[in-house]
Formats: structure tokens, C-alpha cells, sequence
């Protein structure tokens, strides 16, 4: 996990109102990175329930998320960090994840963009914020965002609720506000884990050549496969 991605759960938890039980799923923690693998000091108060498909540190059960085993309308908060891209089938874990919340409940996921194949027990998929927002068609209402070099981000951040309200409504233009302050206040919070993993990007962001920003999913501004947009063009 990077430590932006922990960051932007961190920032989650401190502008959503998060609901239990809290279930991670893919919550083994790595050894050497257990510090940085554990979420539980953000969800104090709330039972929190770690899982994956393998026993060890952090996982309380097993758990495959393309089948989960909770009962439906369950769960209040489900995270899923870095997990999709390891699933054979996604869109199944996302249909999962849709039954078992329940109607208040928040879905958090991070998914990688622009990184190394890597993983337990194999690497599928890579993720843009376009293909983030069609997995969550489902969800009424969610805030999605990337984080990195524009054209080229180190992944995907989303907060999504099978229902919409209004007080959703105000968490995520509060979380968003954060997010912005957060990385875009300080080069070295958000940036650094980010670029240090690829040289090339870091000398672009110097010349000018790969511009470092949050950029927050806007489905109007979507333009690639509008096709009124591409005959405006060729008018």
C-alpha cells in the first residue's frame, strides 16, 4: 500500500461518517509494512473485520471477495484497497460489494494505474478513473479521484453509497476540499512515495512534461466515447 492511499483513507475517515461493521477486505498485512498495512486506529469504536483468503496478521476470516459471506445489507463500510486488479472478475466483487452494504453504507476502493506488475496470487487489470466510475454504475452516488503525473496517475481513489442523500452529498465536497488542501498543499505528502518509484516521471515533472495533480472524476468533462462530442468535432 502506498502511503497516499493510506492518507486518503485516513482523510475518508475523518470526513465521512463511517458505519459498522468496518470490513476490510484484503487486509493481510504484508511483513515489514504492518504499520503501513493497518487501518483499525481510523475506525476506533467500530468492529472491525479483516479479511482475505489467507490466513496471518491483520485477517480475523477468510474471505473471497467475488463471494463473500456476509448477509445482505450487512456490512456499513467496505474497503477495498488495491484489490481489483488481483480479482479475475471485478465486476463480480463489485456486485459483492453492492449486496452485502447496506443502503447507508460506503464503499472505498483504490485501485493502481501506472504500476508494476506485482501480486498475490496474479495481476489482471490496471484501472482509469472512466472505468472506476462504470464498475460503480450501481452506486447512486460517488466521489472518485486519481492521484500522480495527469497522464499517467499511480491510481484511483473512489467513496461510493448504494443510495444518495444529502449528507452524503456534504461528506464527499468536504472530503474533496481536504483531498485538494492535503496533497496540492504539500509536494512532499502525496508526491514523493509517488514519484520516487519512477525516475522518468519525476525529471517530466521537472520539465514541465508530467504535470503532478489530484484530479477528481467528472463524468460531464468524459469525453472519449461521446459521440455528439466527436460529430460537434467534425462539424
Amino acid at each position: 500500500m502506498r502511503r497516499a492511499i493510506k492518507t486518503s483513507v485516513k482523510l475518508f475517515s475523518e470526513n465521512f461518517k463511517s458505519l459498522g461493521p468496518v470490513v476490510e477486505i484484503g487486509s493481510f498485512y504484508m511483513p515489514n509494512y504492518e504499520k503501513l498495512c493497518d487501518l483499525r486506529p481510523f475506525f476506533k469504536g467500530l468492529e472491525y473485520i479483516g479479511c482475505d483468503i489467507r490466513k496471518g496478521p491483520g485477517v480475523d476470516r477468510i474471505e473471497d471477495a467475488q463471494a463473500l459471506r456476509f448477509s445482505e445489507c450487512s456490512v456499513g463500510t467496505l474497503i477495498m484497497l488495491e484489490i481489483l486488479e488481483h480479482l479475475p472478475d471485478p465486476h463480480k466483487s463489485i456486485s459483492e460489494a453492492h449486496r452485502v452494504l447496506r443502503d447507508d453504507g460506503l464503499l472505498v476502493i483504490s485501485v493502481p494505474f501506472n504500476l508494476r506488475l506485482h501480486g498475490f496470487p496474479s495481476d489482471y487489470w490496471r484501472f482509469t478513473a472512466s472505468g472506476i466510475h462504470m464498475l460503480l454504475s450501481d452506486f447512486q452516488d460517488k466521489i472518485i479521484f486519481s492521484l500522480g503525473p495527469k497522464m499517467k496517475p499511480a491510481f484511483v481513489f473512489a467513496v461510493a453509497t448504494k443510495v444518495s442523500t444529502y449528507r452524503f452529498t456534504e461528506e464527499k465536497e468536504r472530503f474533496a476540499k481536504r483531498i485538494e488542501q492535503y496533497f496540492r498543499g504539500s509536494f512532499a505528502r502525496g508526491y514523493i512515495s509517488v514519484l520516487k518509484e519512477r525516475g522518468k516521471d519525476f525529471f517530466g515533472h521537472i520539465i514541465g512534461r508530467a504535470s503532478i495533480s489530484v484530479d477528481f472524476f467528472d463524468k460531464s468533462k468524459d469525453k472519449f466515447y461521446d459521440t455528439s462530442w466527436h460529430n460537434e468535432r467534425n462539424k
